[in-house]
């Protein structure tokens, strides 16, 4: 059914569909869908804040509505490690087995899922050697080692710059992959990934081609988008991958 989508975050699975402006949901509490999908957040106040440029305006006007979501820190990390030089239908093999083999057996409408693991429990190189995550299997058993779900909670206390050095001080966790766990689920709305569509376009468009440095394609960034550059980020590269340049 178009607008209906079944959602599985953690062990947590659930049937949401949008009619027009009503959300219709079935699963989990209305307080979980609006932490989840940040509703709790003034989304036109955030779009006014980004609204700086021709580029970024036709961005919003064509894709207004929508948001980021706020994923579990554990599951966000992990995830996004599993997606480093990944197709989208290979990541969504790669997490699949990843929870068929380490986490817990869920029943939801007759049918059988299985939750994310937990931190902890990757904690056995050959079983995650085979479930097609090639290198980053290594990455996986090593993060499973040195963090957990409180660990990167706590580092919401800290400013932005700190914890991104924290977490690509961690085994396999580049800039991209940070910035992704610093908005995707930190709430630091200020981290704007930069991933092969977001730097080709930037340097096209902002830079008129000249090949330009990642830190001083930061420092742009950070001045030109302000406190909310990861909603810039979501808009830009929704807009980008379905209108190329």
């Amino acid at each position: 059914m178009e607008d209906s989508y079944i959602v599985q975050t953690l062990d947590k699975i659930f049937y949401i569909e949008q009619k027009n402006d009503t959300l219709y949901f079935d699963g989990v509490e209305e307080s979980f869908i609006i932490h989840f999908f940040r509703l709790d957040e003034d989304l036109d106040s955030i779009l006014k804040d980004i609204d700086r440029d021709n580029i970024i305006k036709k961005a919003i006007q064509r894709y207004r509505g929508m948001r980021l979501i706020r994923q579990d820190p554990w599951e966000c990390l992990i995830s996004f490690i599993c997606s480093q030089a990944k197709s989208i239908s290979q990541i969504r093999v790669v997490i699949e087995n990843l929870c068929k083999n380490f986490g817990k057996k869920i029943f939801w409408r007759e049918h059988i899922f299985y939750g994310f693991p937990e931190p902890q429990s990757l904690n056995d190189p050959l079983r995650l050697a085979s479930i097609g995550a090639g290198f980053r299997a290594n990455y996986l058993f090593k993060i499973n080692q040195c963090i957990d779900r409180n660990g990167l909670i706590a580092l919401k206390q800290l400013p932005y710059h700190d914890v991104r050095k924290i977490l690509t001080n961690l085994f396999g966790v580049g800039g991209k992959i940070a910035d992704c766990t610093l908005l995707y689920s930190l709430d630091f709305l200020q981290a704007f990934p930069i991933d092969t569509w977001i730097k080709k376009g930037l340097q096209k468009i902002y830079f008129r081609g000249e090949i330009i440095r990642n830190k001083e394609m930061e420092e742009f960034i950070s001045k030109h988008f302000g406190t909310y550059a990861g909603y810039a980020q979501l808009y830009l590269y929704h807009f980008w991958r379905n209108h190329p340049f």
